[in-house]
């Protein structure tokens, strides 16, 4: 088959399919910036494809390339450590002191030993109580951005809740 050939293949799906494909890859993705990478990465995998004349639904293998380009993204993305910046959560926690020296002192201590107790867990269970409390994900949102289950978000947050209120008490048992 001619290169020309498969040139041709692809130019017409992408005109006749691209709109599609960059909404359905939206849908899929978390960040829109993702989406001209990932159809491009579509349209380049169609150009590998030796017997395009072979395909009998067109639309059908364009949106089956895509669902795998999908996929391999977001096990790329899950591997990648979440970065959530903490420095920001904790400024905007001592934003809510006022004027009052010793709620001040309070609050800088209760930032201190959510610092210690965050730093004590595995990064994705820290980035799921972060991302729940202080950026208002849900579970489901929080479970896409990390690439796990929903049951996995949820059990990841119960951890670091657990963890939290027992250093919490542990700090408490400590002043006493």
């Amino acid at each position: 088959m001619s290169a020309k050939r498969q040139q041709s293949f692809v130019a017409a799906i992408a005109v006749r399919y691209g709109l599609r494909l960059r909404r359905f890859l939206s849908a899929r993705l978390r960040n829109s910036a993702d989406v001209p990478d990932l159809a491009q990465e579509v349209f380049l995998r169609l150009l590998r494809v030796e017997h395009h004349e072979a395909i009998r639904s067109p639309e059908a293998y364009l949106f089956t390339v895509a669902s795998h380009v999908v996929h391999q993204h977001t096990l790329r993305q899950s591997s990648l450590p979440v970065l959530v910046d903490v420095a920001e959560i904790f400024t905007d926690l001592q934003l809510t002191s006022g004027d009052d020296p010793i709620a001040n002192v309070e609050i800088q201590q209760r930032i201190k030993d959510l610092e210690r107790a965050l730093a004590e867990l595995p990064p994705r269970v820290s980035t799921t109580l972060l991302l729940h409390r202080f950026a208002g994900y849900s579970i489901e949102e929080i479970g896409n951005e990390l690439g796990v289950a929903r049951r996995t978000a949820k059990k990841y947050l119960a951890q670091a809740l657990l963890h939290c209120r027992n250093v919490r008490e542990q700090t408490s048992e400590d002043a006493r």
